[in-house]
């Protein structure tokens, strides 16, 4: 029996947004705290629950990048590229996989980070990001256990879609910009591992968007916070897409979430069943720490949510996964 890839959202590590793997380009005072036993444990906690992969950022809030004197980017920090390395090891150890995700966009979006903004929006950045940043780590990243790599977490916040919800007052960016920035990036990370999937996590609505921009994605992510966790089939989103050749490419929930502060109590549970039933490649739930355990406890048990889905997993086939992610 296929079932999906299942895995859990471990974004960045005990809260240290944008300076958890590697210092930040933005704040280079700000103190990394990267501990690999500490690191490891979330994943051990993953498995234990009964989930086989893990989604972590790696240059959300420009952290682990290098620029020289003139502003330029001169590649991922050392200490990223280490981070990378122990983490593939936490991976093996506690049996999970890794979907990486390089950019967040809510950065530039709500932080006024005007690093990912550049790269995002402007073409000799964006060029510079994908040669001497996206290449490096493409090269590093070992492809028995990524699932994938995201060039940027939901790039629509940057867009005239989401203009009414953007805490920042800057002009918005056309799809076709945003989609040249991913198509270099694609273009760099494919010259190193040829078989890595390559994707850009949107909220479903935006899709279409996403599609039409140029990115040129290997396989599709969407995000979904619904209020009793459900998911669009393939066959309805390649009906509102417009492309059929969604049907058959590996389709991913990255980010699987409950709409806050009401939702319904077996949300998390229901992304699971319908990301087996309605053909997922993989499905992320939103998010370990706090969700499926409780971060204010120095043991941090399961929290009643975490026991739910444990119990719901226990039942379930190991391997099968579809599209042999």
């Amino acid at each position: 029996m296929s079932r999906a890839l299942l895995g859990v959202n471990l974004p960045y590590f005990y809260g240290a947004y944008g300076h958890d793997l590697a210092p930040s380009l933005r704040f280079p005072d700000w103190p990394v705290d990267f501990d690999v036993m500490k690191a490891y444990r979330p994943m051990l906690e993953a498995k234990a629950i009964g989930l086989d992969a893990v989604r972590i950022w790696l240059c959300e809030g420009a952290e682990g990048m290098l620029r020289d004197a003139a502003g330029a980017l001169t590649g991922p920090h050392p200490m990223l590229l280490d981070s990378i390395k122990m983490l593939e090891e936490g991976a093996q150890l506690a049996g999970v996989r890794i979907y990486w995700s390089l950019l967040d966009a809510n950065s530039a979006s709500r932080d006024g980070d005007t690093i990912t903004r550049s790269i995002l929006v402007e073409h000799d950045h964006a060029a510079r990001f994908a040669d001497v940043v996206v290449r490096p780590i493409a090269r590093a990243i070992d492809p028995e256990i990524a699932v994938g790599l995201e060039v940027v977490n939901e790039p629509e916040v940057l867009t005239e879609g989401c203009k009414d919800v953007q805490p920042v007052d800057l002009p918005t960016v056309p799809w076709e910009v945003l989609g040249r920035t991913i198509r270099l990036a694609r273009q760099a990370a494919l010259s190193e591992r040829s078989d890595l999937l390559i994707t850009s996590g949107t909220g479903h609505a935006f899709l279409p968007d996403l599609w039409k921009s140029g990115a040129g994605l290997t396989a599709v992510d969407i995000h979904m916070y619904h209020r009793e966790g459900g998911l669009p089939s393939r066959q309805d989103l390649a009906s509102y897409v417009g492309a059929p050749e969604i049907l058959t490419l590996p389709l991913i929930a990255g980010e699987c979430g409950v709409t806050k502060p009401s939702h319904d109590e077996n949300a998390l549970r229901n992304y699971l069943i319908n990301a087996d039933s309605r053909g997922y490649s993989a499905a992320f739930l939103w998010k370990l720490e706090g969700d499926l355990v409780k971060t204010d406890d120095k043991a941090r048990p399961f929290t009643v949510v975490g026991e739910q889905i444990h119990t719901e997993l226990k039942t379930r086939p190991e391997g099968g996964f579809i599209n042999d992610l």
